[in-house]
């Protein structure tokens, strides 16, 4: 596999020494979830670094071959290493922006929710902010979920970023609970095994009632 990494130039942009920390990390990272996702070993990824001024780190799988990454100025390595892992799983999903195929509300949640278990997995120790949930907005949330759950033109800025009354980052925390109920009915099923399973084969593993 080819990684080709470009920093974008901003005014406060990364020094050598982090730039070289940086490149380290992602080539390492990159590699490791291909092997594990048995990506094609000639598969070419372009990654995009902008220095972004908050205290985590975020990315975005634009296509195939492109993923672009928010890395903080006072970035943790294991924040790095799981977003790495977190967007790798979406280009082993076929989950991209620009890509031409349309998600469902549920089938988003799913393949958000794989993306942050298989960090967990792959990240000893580590659990992103936005992994944490609690049963009662679980139990709040899940009824709206399941009358939109096969919605494609369902509002993300809502369900992902807290728009309109909903819990910041909410989409991620639902999509980690429902994954966790599949690996608490089936420990054997990790999100590597999990990858290529379809929203509704997913949703019956799960055993959530939607």
């Amino acid at each position: 596999m080819k990684i080709n990494i470009v920093f974008i130039k901003s005014r406060d942009g990364f020094g050598k020494k982090e730039q070289e920390r940086i490149r380290k990390i992602i080539k390492n990272t990159a590699n490791h979830a291909a092997k594990v996702l048995n990506l094609k070993k000639n598969y070419i990824i372009n990654f995009t670094i902008y220095l972004f001024k908050s205290r985590f780190t975020s990315g975005v799988t634009n296509s195939n071959d492109w993923i672009h990454l928010n890395v903080s100025k006072r970035f943790k390595e294991n924040n790095l290493k799981g977003i790495v892992y977190h967007e790798m799983h979406h280009l082993g999903r076929d989950y991209t922006i620009l890509g031409k195929k349309k998600f469902s509300l549920l089938d988003t949640l799913f393949t958000e929710g794989l993306a942050v278990v298989f960090e967990m997995e792959q990240v000893p120790n580590y659990m992103p902010w936005y992994s944490k949930y609690t049963s009662s907005s679980i139990k709040k949330w899940l009824p709206q979920v399941k009358e939109e759950k096969w919605d494609v033109d369902f509002s993300y800025d809502e369900w992902f970023f807290g728009a309109k009354g909903k819990p910041l980052r909410l989409g991620y925390k639902i999509g980690t609970y429902l994954v966790q109920q599949i690996k608490k009915h089936h420990p054997t099923l990790t999100a590597e095994k999990l990858i290529k399973r379809n929203v509704r084969e997913l949703q019956r593993l799960s055993k959530v009632k939607l």
